[in-house]
């Protein structure tokens, strides 16, 4: 047996691909694989830190950098990053006590505020982007030349269709 046909037998014998299954079934299984297998090992997964090592879990750090432009509400940053408004507070809480993020009142609407990154959250921020730009690089030279665009095109892709959902 070839890697591919043990793959394939693991998965009939579990269940997961049987004789009636169609190509489209095939297709979504080998996606499920392929994407977990690709947050397993870019590190998606750490709770921790970024998979570019910096200490700080992936919402922090998008948050950080979605800063980067300018202050924003936190319902704005909510909808820049795509997450609930009550998960974005928290993000705002922990990166307010790291000294990260700066809260003031919104001179527009008095009920809410306006974060912005401190000093020391620019610095952090230049740091994840750094790091992110560094790792990515690193991540593109095993990839063949001839192939990167389509890489590229493809997480493009996934991410529209993921929106589109």
């Amino acid at each position: 047996f070839d890697d591919r046909t043990t793959w394939l037998y693991g998965r009939a014998i579990m269940g997961v691909i049987s004789k009636q299954a169609t190509a489209e079934d095939v297709d979504v299984t080998e996606l499920c694989d392929a994407l977990f297998a690709f947050v397993r090992d870019f590190g998606l997964h750490r709770t921790d830190e970024t998979p570019c090592g910096v200490p700080m879990s992936v919402s922090e750090a998008q948050a950080l950098t979605a800063l980067i432009d300018g202050p924003a509400t936190p319902s704005e940053l909510a909808e820049r990053l795509v997450l609930a408004r009550s998960t974005v507070s928290r993000l705002l809480e922990n990166l307010s006590r790291r000294g990260w993020t700066l809260r003031r009142p919104d001179p527009d609407d008095g009920r809410s505020s306006v974060v912005s990154l401190s000093a020391s959250g620019r610095r952090m921020a230049d740091r994840v982007l750094s790091s992110r730009h560094e790792r990515l690089s690193r991540l593109m030279t095993n990839i063949e030349q001839t192939a990167r665009a389509d890489v590229v095109h493809a997480l493009r892709l996934l991410a529209k269709a993921a929106r589109d959902d």
